[in-house]
């Protein structure tokens, strides 16, 4: 099921095993809270958690207090982060049998930011979607804090915010609550509202950088080179614009799956499909001159060659506008 459905869900049944999977922390962690409330009493009495890590040495431990009896509590929980057993792991006698038949009165949460197959392939394993939230999802979630604030916010600036946050569920949060309290006892929040108050991720500067140098608008993109203050901030950009054109280039010419590639170059899914949308603003000759390009500037600067303000500007204005 999909992360949104998960609530309605714990109201009609609670399955005895979960597997949260996605990128998404923010929805796999409110999801294990979903399912906690949902279930269990006296947590302190009724919830234990391990590190998928801890259970190479072995799942007796685990099996042990799935079976043990809950205390003033109709169920126990068991949480399990990052765990990703194998096939041949899960043919380990007593956890093939609880799998095959889990107990009534426990509920096993297992939270996981990446695919284990071995997982989703058992049948008595529930899984919950927790990828990315679409801007559908997202728009719901932040009306909906807006709402309880008795703050009105249109679709349009709700995908603005999640835009400037990258779609990252744990900044958007915290980015809505800076704006309600900014905008306590008025009537609504705003595109300026949100340009004002709402902090860009340096991926989401360097994105509407890119875009601008794509479409030419050199003007917009300077604007944004206006706010590095220090030597700092350009190297900080410096370094990732070279990866953000690295990651360009080998998606637009990889024939590899979002994941593969998420995998290979380190990033989440998210920034792959992003990075697919903006390739097709350049071609691959463009792409790979433009990390060529980069390299040797980079060369230049630790050579001493060149200072790194010079391999800075001449990245940004002779490189990238040219």
């Amino acid at each position: 099921m999909k992360f949104e459905n998960l609530k309605s869900s714990l109201k009609e049944q609670i399955y005895p095993i979960y597997l949260l999977e996605g990128e998404e922390d923010f929805f796999r962690d409110r999801g294990e809270e979903f399912i906690l409330s949902a279930t269990i009493e006296e947590r302190q009495l009724n919830l234990a958690t391990f590190e998928g890590s801890s259970l190479k040495q072995g799942t007796e431990n685990l099996v042990n207090l799935l079976a043990s009896c809950p205390f003033m509590s109709n169920k126990r929980a068991i949480c399990i982060r990052e765990w990703y057993p194998t096939a041949q792991d899960l043919k380990d006698k007593s956890l093939k049998a609880y799998f095959e038949n889990p107990f009534d009165t426990a509920c096993l949460i297992i939270n996981n930011s990446k695919k284990c197959e071995a997982l989703k392939k058992i049948e008595s394993v529930t899984l919950v979607d927790c990828q990315k939230g679409s801007i559908e999802l997202i728009s719901k979630f932040i009306r909906s804090k807006c709402t309880n604030a008795n703050l009105i916010i249109s679709t349009s600036t709700c995908k603005l915010i999640a835009e400037f946050c990258q779609y990252d569920m744990i900044r958007i949060n915290g980015e809505v609550e800076k704006l309600i309290a900014y905008k306590f006892s008025q009537d609504e929040i705003t595109d300026d509202d949100v340009e004002k108050m709402v902090t860009k991720t340096q991926e989401y500067k360097i994105y509407e950088m890119v875009s601008y140098i794509a479409n030419k608008n050199f003007d917009s993109a300077y604007k944004i080179l206006q706010e590095l203050n220090n030597v700092s901030d350009r190297q900080m950009l410096f370094v990732s614009i070279y990866y953000h054109f690295r990651r360009l280039f080998f998606v637009s010419i990889s024939n590899k799956s979002d994941s593969e590639l998420a995998e290979i170059l380190g990033v989440k899914e998210f920034a792959i499909q992003m990075a697919k949308r903006q390739a097709k603003s350049f071609s691959n000759k463009r792409l790979k001159h433009i990390m060529d390009k980069l390299s040797e500037c980079e060369r230049g600067f630790k050579s001493g060659l060149i200072t790194f303000d010079g391999a800075f500007y001449e990245s940004v204005f002779n490189v990238l506008c040219e």
